[in-house]
């Protein structure tokens, strides 16, 4: 098998392998209600920015464990929640950022 035939068959098993463990994240578009301005901005989310930044549009993110910091100033401002957001093998999961919180629906 000639070198180029080798890389172009890597390539394919890695997208494949890639793509057989993908789980996809949909972030609700609409703030939560009484939310201060730039609520979305001020999500800490590490690597599910994408996905916030993207409001609205599924996402493909690797599963795991993903860690959050929600605004929370209903209860002191300029404060945040840690929350930890969990995403399943090919599941589809929306997530709803609310005030001091999420909603997370995984099918």
């Amino acid at each position: 098998m000639t070198t180029c035939r080798r890389i172009v068959l890597v390539a394919a098993l890695l997208n494949a392998a890639v793509t057989a463990v993908a789980a996809e994240v949909t972030v609700e578009k609409d703030p939560p209600e009484h939310a201060q301005p730039r609520f979305f901005e001020r999500v800490q989310a590490g690597d599910l920015a994408d996905a916030i930044a993207r409001r609205g549009q599924p996402v493909d993110v690797k599963p795991g464990q993903y860690h959050l910091r929600v605004p929370c100033d209903s209860m002191k401002p300029g404060s945040f929640v840690d929350i930890t957001v969990t995403v399943d093998e090919h599941s589809k999961t929306r997530v709803r950022l609310e005030e001091c919180g999420v909603q997370v629906d995984s099918r």
